[in-house]
């Protein structure tokens, strides 16, 4: 605490900066009103990462780069403290820096002919504040890329609000029923998402 309490005074704990899906695993509960609601992106990236390392094994890849080269590159990211915690909060008015980082050193070693030495010293220039983006067309890459990932996270909590309603009524006409607690807070969870999802669409 910051300061004294009196005798017989009403003491309050914080639960710490989580968010609402954090909040119920851990405690049990969801709050209607909770700033630190985000939205993480950490499994769309490692699956978009792996589905890029399965198209670079392909007839099909234009790419000069081998997939042993996108681990090398998640390397690079890991060595720089910029793996991971790709997370995306309400009312931000542009891409979170390490989100950026991630797809930006990524999406410019898997343009045709590009060398992963040359991307990589570029890249780092980036980092340093030397250029404004890594290229013009990877800046519209890695924006398309997060438009279409939030249309679908949007999409997908849409319709998880749609099955509890579904599955509200189902139980109403019948003796099992869902929790109502548990409802409100999944509730407030996946409206958050869908909220982020969709402001996170025009980043």
């Amino acid at each position: 605490t910051l300061r004294r309490y009196c005798k017989g005074e009403e003491a309050f704990i914080s639960y710490g900066p989580h968010d609402n899906g954090f909040m119920l695993a851990e405690y049990g509960f969801a709050l209607a009103e909770n700033p630190h609601c985000a939205l993480e992106l950490d499994c769309k990236v490692e699956t978009w990462i792996s589905a890029v390392k399965a198209n670079l094994n392909t007839r099909r890849a234009r790419a000069t780069i081998k997939s042993t080269d996108v681990d090398a590159l998640v390397d690079v990211l890991k060595q720089h403290g910029l793996w991971g915690d790709f997370t995306l909060f309400s009312g931000s008015a542009e891409l979170p820096y390490r989100l950026q980082a991630a797809m930006y050193l990524v999406f410019a070693a898997i343009k045709p002919g590009a060398g992963i030495k040359g991307v990589i010293s570029q890249w780092e220039r980036w980092l340093r504040g030397e250029n404004t983006s890594v290229s013009e067309e990877v800046d519209l890459a890695v924006k398309n890329w997060v438009s279409r990932t939030c249309s679908e996270v949007a999409e997908h909590s849409s319709q998880l609000l749609d099955n509890i309603q579904t599955k509200q009524s189902d139980d109403a006409r019948g003796s099992e029923c869902l929790d109502p607690f548990l409802v409100h807070c999944l509730r407030l969870i996946w409206t958050t998402i869908n909220i982020i999802a969709i402001e996170s669409t025009s980043l």
